[in-house]
């Protein structure tokens, strides 16, 4: 339900022309619209512009070059339909895969990990170890492929919403207080976006 009701009010925003179809253009200009005096060589903004591209067009079941509402959904939540699925195993490691081998290393799936005082790993580094060992890296040669990146993003369990929960906050809760503020989330925003937990960044440029 919520994401034909977040569809149907997107729609509204970026539609303006309120047709049947939204096209490539409204949606960029509706998106983008803000950047138009950034430079089109700017990387970061290339990037962000190429990603919506590929969604846009995987979305685009009849190739028609427009979308219709359904379609619309399917972009907006690529977790949602089967044949969009594969995109979000990509997009999550194009967000994680640091030395772009097409793999997510141990040090890739934890991120950036700071040692405490005595130099020991923190305990919710040791956990992570423990989880992608046991449970992640189902093949165990000590890395993630595109089939294992799925089976943790994309679980078909009830239970994974909690432990996915609890990964986030022991990549992202820096001070450790079991809070996160905006800028911790700001700091680990490439694992919010890798996440089924937050839709995929959806829910995180709703609240922000």
């Amino acid at each position: 339900r919520y994401v034909l009701e977040d569809a149907d009010q997107q729609w509204k925003n970026f539609n303006t022309n309120e047709d049947a179809f939204l096209s490539w253009e409204e949606y960029k200009n509706g998106t983008y619209g803000y950047m138009d005096g950034i430079d089109s060589e700017d990387e970061s903004f290339s990037d962000l512009l190429k990603r919506d591209r590929q969604r846009y067009d995987r979305a685009d079941g009849n190739s028609d070059s427009v979308l219709s509402l359904e379609e619309f959904s399917h972009f907006l939540h690529p977790e949602e339909a089967e044949h969009m699925r594969p995109l979000v195993v990509q997009e999550t490691l194009d967000d994680l895969d640091k030395n772009k081998d097409g793999y997510l290393s141990l040090e890739e799936y934890i991120g950036e990990v700071h040692t405490e005082e005595d130099g020991s790993e923190p305990e919710w580094v040791v956990g992570e170890r423990e989880q992608f060992a046991e449970q992640r890296d189902t093949n165990k040669d000590g890395k993630l492929d595109k089939e294992e990146v799925g089976k943790w993003i994309l679980p078909h369990d009830s239970g994974h919403a909690e432990e996915e929960a609890a990964h986030l906050m022991s990549m992202a809760d820096g001070d450790k207080d079991d809070e996160l503020t905006i800028d911790e989330i700001v700091d680990h925003h490439d694992v919010f976006v890798g996440s089924q937990a937050t839709n995929y960044g959806g829910l995180l440029h709703e609240e922000l």
